[in-house]
Order: C-alpha cells, then structure tokens, then sequence
C-alpha cells in the first residue's frame, strides 16, 4: 500500500515524475548559442488518486505536512527521499462515497548539513583592544552650526569718487 509518511492512500491511478534540468545559454557575435553549465532541477512527482476517509482525519495531516513544510518519504513504486508537499486538491463528487479524488505534487529538496564547529590549526590572534576603564572623560565641544568658517570677515569696499579723468581714488595724487 502506497503510503506519504503516515497516510495511508487507498488508490494511486495515475503517476508522472517528469525530470527536467536548467542550462546558462550565452549568444556569440556570430549568432550561434553555446551552453556553458547544466544543472539538475529538483524531481518533482504528481500523484492521483482516491483516499477513502469518512472523518477527513488523512486530509488533516496531509495539510498540516504541506504547511510546516515538513519534510517527508514517498516509497510506491519510485522511492524519494526528502521531499515537500507543494501542492494539494481534492475533488469530492458523488461516484466516491466516504472519500473523495485528490491531486497531491512532492518536491524532493536537498538538506543542507550544518557544521557544528570549525577547527582551526594555527592560533588566532586577538584583533581588538582589551576593555580597560578610563574613568571619568571630558567630553569634547562639537562645533555648532553657525560656528564662523572663515577668520576674515568680508566687507564692501567703499564707493569710489569719479574725477573728470576717470581714475578713481586717486585724487590727491600728482
């Protein structure tokens, strides 16, 4: 019996698991294309079937495993590890009776491993002062906003006195 995690699934009638993989495409100056890296895209499995579940006990879980993310097993006739719900349907009619057709998709997903520590060989130095207490400090002044700038203060120059030969501040010169 086909089983996600816990629940069990009374009826798989159909299966598709297509896999696919993502290439980098770079045009040259002639027109040609060229493929530099390929990557593997992750499998993903769309199931459907009938679940035979009068109280909607099975419904329950399979949604609270699609909401916390919770990653799970799927082993019928293709085992995968690691994998997601991402998406959930069901479709009640009348030709079903305690039960209802569903249409459930698994994402199998790559689980980082954390390390728990990193072991150095060569003795790190410390690269920060030691605290040390200085006591009470003076704090210094910071310049306000219409603190002056410059030390000479521009003024006007006083208005020139025009002779009949035109040189001006030069009158009492021979």
């Amino acid at each position: 019996m086909p089983y996600i995690k816990d629940v069990l699934i009374d009826v798989i009638t159909d299966v598709s698991m297509p896999e696919s993989s993502t290439t980098t495409d770079h045009a040259l100056e002639d027109g040609e294309q060229i493929t530099d890296h390929v990557k593997a895209d992750p499998i993903t499995i769309t199931l459907k079937g009938v679940i035979l579940d009068d109280t909607e006990e099975k419904v329950l879980k399979l949604r609270e495993y699609r909401e916390k993310g919770e990653i799970i097993e799927y082993d019928y006739m293709t085992a995968l590890k690691n994998v997601v719900i991402t998406n959930f349907a069901r479709d009640y009619s009348s030709s079903i009776k305690n039960g209802y057709a569903f249409t459930i998709t698994l994402k199998q997903i790559k689980v980082a491993n954390v390390a728990k520590f990193v072991s150095v060989s060569v003795p790190i130095k410390q690269q920060t002062k030691a605290v040390t207490n200085k006591g009470r400090q003076q704090t210094k002044k910071t310049p306000t906003a219409t603190s002056k700038t410059n030390k000479t203060r521009y003024t006007t120059p006083p208005k020139s006195v025009q002779k009949n030969n035109g040189w001006a501040g030069l009158e009492g010169r021979k």
